[in-house]
């Protein structure tokens, strides 16, 4: 751990010196924290916990985003009276965040000095979807208030990618959340002086004048695959000229589903889609195959030779007006193509946009996508490939029977893996005793059979990944409450008592309804907030 991550972290007290939380200093004079941390107060002490000797600073309210609810906004920009020269600002830095992402944050809990905690991204939750989970790992000190404000690190670059918010967190909990930095630029823009990072959309997305209209159903029906519905992993989108409404609805989707352009939207409905569900949206018109490249690479670290990895949600990359690239063909053929191929592999979605139907780009993309890259005779490269898809669905399969059972109304699963490695085992015997006509004539039948299979199962572990993200924010919510509940002095309370049970039950013990158990979460909430309020 370098000096200058442990020069930024600071510790907030209020006038009796009782620990408010954590701060993060951005330069020598500024400083970041969540708006519920300052709550009630004028000015706050700093103490600079990375700088022995150093007396406490006085810090005053310079701008904020006050909270929404439990689980929205809550941000504050507060300003030094007197500068202190010996700060290096925290690296605020734009992410594109994955699930399963160590991370770690250092806070102040009651009792502590201050102390490190380890934990990994979940998923995405809480008001529209503002916030990213966070669960610590086991051993891990419990990220709890004396850790709200204090800003999240990513493992693998030392960058700060959020901060903390946990304004009701139970000690034992391992759930806990954190604003992601750009979500943080949207409600601030002034904080942007301090942050690093390419934005996830080009600046052109909302340069392009709108026209008076959108297309409603391409829209609805857009908004729900960024969502995650739907199974195809590649889309080919035709939307015609700038001025169009295919193409004012797909700019439209774009910017609101950047977390930094739509943080604190009021605009909802089914054609809006889910908050941070595109992490990427590239303007290719005018650009060369490598500048596209190089965007994607810088944003995602990740290339069509990149090794496979699990992602629980896939990253959708919109790319715009392909055909009009300065190289289009090599755009298509050298960039585009080698990710659709290896698309659910690598953890990613593509949207892929073009201008006309009768560009040539638009049949290599769908050609090439979720076929065999190996030529026709290549017997050997395509029994090699079909061999890959079915360690695939092995895997999915395991992984869709394990967890398809903990909902009620999940699809069942019927494993296919078995059968189709039989059917493969008879093309290779018949391939190595010399029946090359029979090979190629079942060859085909067999690769249909294993792609739709594994799109198919694909698609079931999308649906149980959003089941698993959902249930888990709903067990946050409720221990969040809990905690509300305590904090208020509700203890062996009857009523209370009587809407948490079925709450938890649902939540915890057997087949989960997810619909039913969100309604008696919110009647536990709803409940806890008229106790409290009086």
């Amino acid at each position: 751990m370098t000096s200058e991550r442990r020069r930024w972290r600071v510790r907030l007290r209020d006038h009796r010196g009782r620990i408010l939380g954590a701060g993060t200093m951005l330069d020598g004079e500024h400083l970041l924290t969540c708006a519920h941390v300052i709550e009630g107060h004028d000015d706050v002490a700093v103490d600079f916990v990375a700088l022995p000797g150093v007396e406490p600073g006085i810090a005053t309210i310079l701008a904020q985003a006050a909270p929404i609810g439990d689980d929205g906004g809550d941000i504050a920009l507060l300003r030094l009276r007197d500068a202190e020269e010996q700060i290096s600002g925290a690296p605020l830095h734009r992410t594109a965040l994955e699930d399963g992402q160590r991370v770690r944050a250092y806070g102040f809990p009651a009792g502590s000095d201050g102390m490190w905690s380890l934990a990994t991204v979940v998923g995405d939750g809480g008001h529209g979807l503002e916030r990213v989970q966070l669960h610590r790992t086991p051993d891990a000190e419990p990220i709890t208030h004396g850790f709200s404000g204090s800003a999240v690190i990513a493992d693998k670059t030392g960058h700060v990618v959020g901060m903390v918010a946990t304004r009701y967190a139970t000690e034992a909990a391992r759930v806990s959340w954190m604003i992601p930095v750009e979500t943080m630029l949207g409600y601030l823009p002034a904080l942007r002086r301090w942050a690093a990072g390419s934005p996830a959309i080009d600046p052109s997305f909302v340069q392009y004048p709108e026209p008076p209209a959108i297309d409603p159903l391409f829209a609805r029906e857009f908004a729900r695959w960024l969502g995650g519905h739907g199974r195809a992993d590649v889309r080919v989108i035709i939307m015609g000229a700038d001025d169009s409404a295919v193409a004012a609805s797909l700019r439209r989707a774009v910017v609101l589903a950047d977390r930094e352009r739509g943080a604190g939207r009021s605009v909802t409905g089914p054609t809006v889609p889910p908050l941070g569900s595109v992490v990427l949206a590239v303007d290719a018109v005018g650009k060369t195959a490598e500048e596209v490249r190089r965007r994607i690479s810088d944003r995602l670290d990740v290339a069509a030779d990149s090794p496979a990895g699990h992602h629980a949600t896939a990253r959708t990359v919109v790319v715009y007006g392909i055909d009009e690239a300065a190289e289009p063909d090599a755009l298509v053929g050298e960039v585009l193509v080698p990710l659709a191929q290896r698309a659910h592999e690598l953890g990613l979605r593509l949207a892929l946009a073009f201008r006309e139907e009768t560009s040539p780009g638009v049949s290599v993309v769908r050609s090439s996508t979720d076929v065999l890259p190996a030529a026709e005779d290549d017997t050997e490269g395509r029994l090699a490939l079909l061999e890959t898809r079915l360690g695939e669905l092995d895997g999915l399969e395991k992984d869709n029977l394990s967890d398809a059972p903990r909902f009620s109304g999940a699809p069942h699963v019927h494993p296919k893996a078995r059968r189709l490695r039989g059917a493969l085992t008879q093309l290779r015997s018949a391939e190595q005793d010399g029946d090359t006509d029979w090979v190629k004539r079942q060859l085909p039948v067999c690769e249909r059979a294993v792609a739709k299979t594994v799109e198919r199962a694909r698609g079931l572990r999308r649906l149980l990944d959003e089941n698993l993200a959902r249930r888990a924010e709903l067990r946050a919510r409720l221990d969040a409450y809990g905690e509300m509940a305590r904090n208020g002095g509700l203890v062996e309370d009857v009523e209370l008592d009587t809407a948490y049970a079925p709450a938890w039950r649902m939540l915890f013990e057997g087949p989960c309804d997810l619909v039913a158990a969100a309604a008696a979460v919110e009647r536990y909430a709803d409940t806890v907030r008229k106790r409290i309020d009086g």
